[in-house]
C-alpha cells in the first residue's frame, strides 16, 4: 500500500572485538527510529562485569550465558524490532548461529586486524586481548563465522561510526530482507 509506512528492519551486528558494534550499534539505531541493546551490556545487568564472569566462571561459563541472553533477544526480535550489538564470541555458539540465521539482517563489522588491536588495546579491559598474536589468531579463527552469517559486510577501518551507520542504513535499503545472505565491501574504505 502506498503511504504505508514501513516497520524498520531489526538489525543484529556481528563482528570482532573492536569493530565498533556498540558504537555503530547506537548509531545505526536512532536513524532507524528503534531501540538499541549491547548484549554485552545485557549479560552485565544479569551477572556483573565480564571481567569478573571471566574469572568466576571461565570462558565456558561466560559463554553459555552469552548465548541464553543473545538467543532470547535474537528470538525477540521478530516481535520487538531493534538493533543488536552482539559480542565478538557469540557467533562461537550453535544456537547462537541458528538465532541469527532467523534474523532479518546480520551486519558484519570488519577492520583491518591493526586497527582491531589498536582499538581493543587503547581499551585495556578485554579478557581475550592480552596479546597482539593470539588477538589475530582468535580473529583469523572466527572469521569464516561472521562470514557466513553475514548479509552486510561493512569495513569499519578509519570511518566514523557515523558514517558506518549511514551506509548500513543505505545497503539495508538497497537489500530486502529475504534476499538471503550476501556481502557487500564498502569501496574505498581505509
Amino acid at each position: 500500500m502506498a503511504g504505508t509506512p514501513q516497520q524498520p528492519p531489526a538489525v543484529a551486528l556481528v563482528g570482532f572485538m573492536g569493530a565498533g558494534k556498540s558504537a555503530v550499534g547506537r548509531e545505526l539505531a536512532g536513524r532507524l527510529e528503534l531501540p538499541f541493546l549491547d548484549t554485552d551490556a545485557a549479560i552485565v545487568a544479569v551477572a556483573g562485569p565480564i571481567a569478573g564472569i571471566f574469572e568466576a566462571r571461565g570462558e565456558s561459563g561466560f559463554r553459555l550465558l552469552e548465548a541464553e541472553v543473545v538467543v532470547r533477544e535474537l528470538e525477540a526480535l521478530a516481535r520487538v524490532p531493534k538493533v543488536l550489538a552482539l559480542g565478538g564470541g557469540a557467533v562461537l555458539s550453535e544456537d547462537v548461529r541458528r538465532a541469527l540465521a532467523r534474523a532479518p539482517h546480520v551486519v558484519w563489522l570488519t577492520a583491518a586486524p591493526d586497527v582491531l588491536w589498536a582499538r581493543v588495546a587503547a581499551e585495556g579491559s578485554r579478557p581475550l586481548a592480552k596479546d597482539e598474536e593470539s588477538f589475530v589468531a582468535l580473529l583469523v579463527e572466527r572469521e569464516p563465522l561472521y562470514r557466513e552469517l553475514a548479509t552486510v559486510v561493512m569495513d569499519t577501518s578509519g570511518r566514523a561510526p557515523a558514517a558506518v551507520a549511514d551506509a548500513v542504513v543505505a545497503e539495508l535499503a538497497a537489500a530486502p530482507a529475504s534476499a538471503g545472505p550476501r556481502a557487500l565491501h564498502e569501496e574505498g574504505a581505509a
